[in-house]
């Protein structure tokens, strides 16, 4: 693979204030209905009856019925009767498998209970059949987040040769689908058109084999999970309710128009979080928007009710960033690149936490030439031509903004010392726990403590702002100043390694409840300041909370707390900028403007967005 040609292709695409759209109006709901959910929910007239009207309550136009899971395939008979009886009332019906591992369906991975052995004559023969069979019935067919190995069996250590594990399972997955999928399913069926689904895991797709590069060239489209859940608990990870937006947003820079639909559950969520996930899904640009599963919705889950009351919001959202270009900081990273290593990097999900700290990241796959602020982590140092691209943007005036991760793992001498360290910079596994801060010359105190990693002191850099531990200061935020007005900022904040995930732990999401989060709303705003914004405003805002710029005049304000966020918008111009609620957008009761001098000051209700545009 000529990842060099890949890259020089999507640069041709790609533009920082990227634009998406899918042709036609509107957000469309669907739901998905699991394999086992098939006989259970829609064996009679009654029960699809039933599913119809609570479909109908939400709008849903499409469903996907589920074909096999885990082994398990529906009654034909029910469901051809399904397929029948939802098209005759005008929904759309499409195939959805799940490959996982059943008691006599292919072969399971010896590291983990459902994924399969794809090098397994079974596994390859069961696909193929299964794929073949239901090509005849349907025109459309998407395969569910399962289709990924962790395999280490002989057999795969075999086949796996000289390349690494994640070389290997990005072959072989791309291989697989060709060969035991697609051609089977067009054998039987021409026309058939595939939708493959990728997971939220953003970071961690190329160790499993989710190739973000060819599986866009192979299937006709693609859709993203788009799931956060509960934030605060571990069961599926302590994951930022952003995470949804970066994951599309990132996937979208590369497969353009064929991102399609954003997909969210019931796990885990309380209600309030589950209606976040939907916002974030159509913030970051889908246009179809899968409830999963159809249980959940047929049965009235707990979570469904916000979402209905706020549905016009919702569907308002999208309409009002439809044709709307997002604009932001550049956030690069390459595909399959890494975000940590065993010299100590943890910038794993770090794009989550930067959208969570209102620092209004745009994940990109590949960079232009000409940008005004981009953001690398330790993940971009996977462009072998990083260190030039940031000496052609220092001489055109621009902001760079690295992580410790990043120069640490560069490992160039003239990149270290431009940001003002010393070079090398080495990094450390261990943190400290830090409640007193400095941001200028102003030191204070917190009583809630976050946790720092920390770095050496830049002989060359202006420290903005620090965290103070044992008496010694922290750095979090550095500036390196150079000619036109360019500059280097280092950003010290790390996440996670790839060595924290694994089986008998946390294998895909955010294994552990950070404390970036606790860091001071006076720091959060000291950084944001820093970030060239799109437009000549300045926002003072909590932690906590998302901003999110598009053309046109118009800012969405997101509120990630338990309790309502102010919003602080002041002009940078000379004149006042005229501030008002967007009218097309139905606001929560609860969310209001205030005049205060001359800035405007906007409450946003707990878990809710406002949507401004100003003159």
């Amino acid at each position: 693979m000529n990842y060099k040609m890949i890259y020089f292709l999507l640069l041709t695409l790609f533009s920082v204030s990227s634009t998406f759209s899918q042709g036609s109006k509107g957000i469309r709901f669907e739901t998905y209905v699991t394999a086992h959910q098939v006989d259970s929910l829609l064996s009679t007239l009654k029960d699809r009856e039933k599913a119809l009207q609570a479909f109908q309550e939400i709008g849903i136009s499409k469903v996907y019925l589920e074909t096999v899971r885990q082994g398990y395939i529906p009654q034909e008979e029910i469901l051809h009767e399904a397929i029948r009886f939802f098209q005759q009332n005008g929904v759309e019906v499409i195939a959805g498998v799940a490959t996982l591992a059943g008691p006599e369906f292919g072969v399971k991975s010896n590291d983990s209970t459902l994924w399969l052995n794809y090098q397994a004559e079974k596994t390859q023969t069961d696909l193929a059949d299964h794929f073949r069979h239901i090509a005849k019935f349907f025109d459309e067919i998407m395969i569910d987040d399962f289709f990924a190995t962790n395999d280490t069996t002989e057999l795969s250590q075999a086949a796996r040769g000289g390349r690494s594990w994640s070389e290997y399972r990005l072959d072989l997955m791309m291989d697989f689908a060709e060969r035991f999928i697609l051609q089977p399913a067009r054998e039987a069926n021409p026309d058939i058109r595939f939708i493959l689904k990728y997971p939220q895991w953003y970071d961690r797709f190329h160790k499993f084999g989710y190739d973000v590069v060819r599986g866009p060239s192979l299937f006709e489209r693609i859709w993203v999970g788009t799931e956060t859940r509960n934030p605060e608990t571990v069961r599926f990870g302590f994951v930022m309710p952003t995470q949804g937006y970066i994951n599309f947003s990132w996937l979208r820079s590369m497969a353009g128009k064929q991102t399609g639909g954003g997909w969210f559950d019931f796990g885990d969520c309380t209600p309030q979080s589950y209606l976040m996930q939907a916002y974030q899904t159509v913030l970051a640009g889908a246009k179809e928007i899968v409830l999963f599963e159809a249980g959940g919705v047929i049965q009235k889950n707990p979570c469904i009710e916000p979402l209905l009351q706020r549905k016009e919001a919702v569907l308002a959202l999208g309409e009002l960033i439809e044709d709307r270009k997002a604009l932001g900081m550049a956030a690069y990273k390459p595909p399959h690149s890494d975000g940590s290593d065993v010299h100590g990097a943890a910038n794993l999900y770090l794009f989550d936490y930067l959208a969570a700290m209102g620092l209004s990241p745009l994940p990109v796959a590949a960079v232009p030439d000409n940008l005004d602020c981009v953001f690398l982590p330790r993940q971009a140092v996977a462009d072998s031509d990083i260190a030039q691209k940031i000496a052609n943007w220092l001489e055109q005036g621009a902001t760079v903004i690295v992580t410790p991760d990043f120069l640490a793992a560069l490992d160039d001498r003239k990149t270290v010392e431009a940001a003002g360290y010393e070079y090398p910079l080495a990094l450390t596994f261990s943190e400290k726990t830090v409640a007193d801060y400095r941001v200028d010359e102003k030191e204070f105190r917190l009583s809630a403590a976050s946790q720092l990693r920390p770095i050496p002191l830049p002989p060359n850099a202006k420290v903005i702002c620090a965290g103070i531990a044992e008496g010694n200061e922290i750095p979090i935020l550095t500036e390196s100043k150079a000619e036109k007005g360019s500059r280097i900022l280092v950003l010290n904040l790390c996440t996670f390694t790839h060595e924290e995930f694994g089986p008998g732990k946390e294998e895909f999401l955010p294994p552990r409840n950070l404390t970036i989060k606790n860091i001071s709303d006076v720091v959060v705003n000291r950084i944001r300041r820093e970030i060239p914004p799109p437009y000549p405003i300045e926002i003072h805002a909590p932690n906590e909370v998302g901003i999110y710029f598009y053309e046109g005049n118009l800012l969405v304000l997101a509120n990630f707390k338990a309790i309502p966020a102010v919003f602080q918008l002041q002009s940078k111009k000379n004149q006042p900028m005229e501030f008002a609620f967007h009218e097309n957008f139905p606001h929560a009761p609860e969310t209001r403007m205030e005049m205060k001098g001359d800035r405007i000051d906007v409450v946003v209700p707990a878990w809710e967005l406002a949507v401004v545009k100003w003159e």
